[in-house]
């Protein structure tokens, strides 16, 4: 889980430098003080946004609990993608498409995408299709970025449907061919 942790961590300090670069401040979310996150930086701006950073996670939590309770394996880097830093997602692009990987900004956060993990691969057993973990959104509303749990690879999958695309061989494969030119 260390490779894939710090990984992350560059990931997000490569986001961080690119939003920094072409807006002039760091990435951005709508504020919502009821929801705070270990990530948020200073006060709400005049539009109710407020700046984040990534902040590694301590300890840092995996998904093994939820693992066992689905009776699956995960690929270890899906513990740290997702068990690894607060942060709010990250906009950018693979292959030249604009993507936005999730993240999780607090510890309800965590609770609240272990449930919907839970939602998304009961609706794939119940389909008879291979179980998958979603990571990222697409520009399309039903055009997931999932992670193949029998294979560890990174595919596109409408929701619903069986994956289509193989976009790299593993998590840290994928991440390893993002930009950030906004």
């Amino acid at each position: 889980m260390a490779s894939l942790t710090t990984l992350m961590e560059t990931i997000h300090q490569q986001y961080a430098a690119a939003t920094e670069q072409q807006h002039g401040h760091r990435p951005m979310i709508p504020h919502d003080p009821d929801y705070p996150s270990a990530c948020e930086v200073g006060d709400a701006d005049d539009a109710g946004n407020i700046q984040w950073q990534a902040m590694v996670r301590q300890p840092q939590q995996g998904l093994e609990d939820l693992a066992r309770a689905l009776d699956v394996t995960f690929p270890p880097a899906l513990h740290a993608y997702y068990g690894s830093v607060y942060a709010g997602n990250i906009q950018a692009k693979f292959d030249g498409n604009d993507i936005e990987l999730l993240q999780v900004w607090n510890d309800d956060d965590f609770v609240n995408l272990q449930q919907n993990i839970t939602g998304h691969v009961l609706m794939k057993r119940r389909l008879k299709q291979d179980d998958t973990v979603f990571i990222g959104l697409t520009d399309r509303d039903d055009l997931l970025i999932s992670v193949k749990l029998n294979s560890g690879e990174v595919c596109l999958e409408y929701v619903g449907k069986p994956t289509h695309h193989v976009l790299a061989k593993d998590i840290e494969s994928f991440l390893a061919n993002l930009s950030f030119d906004h």
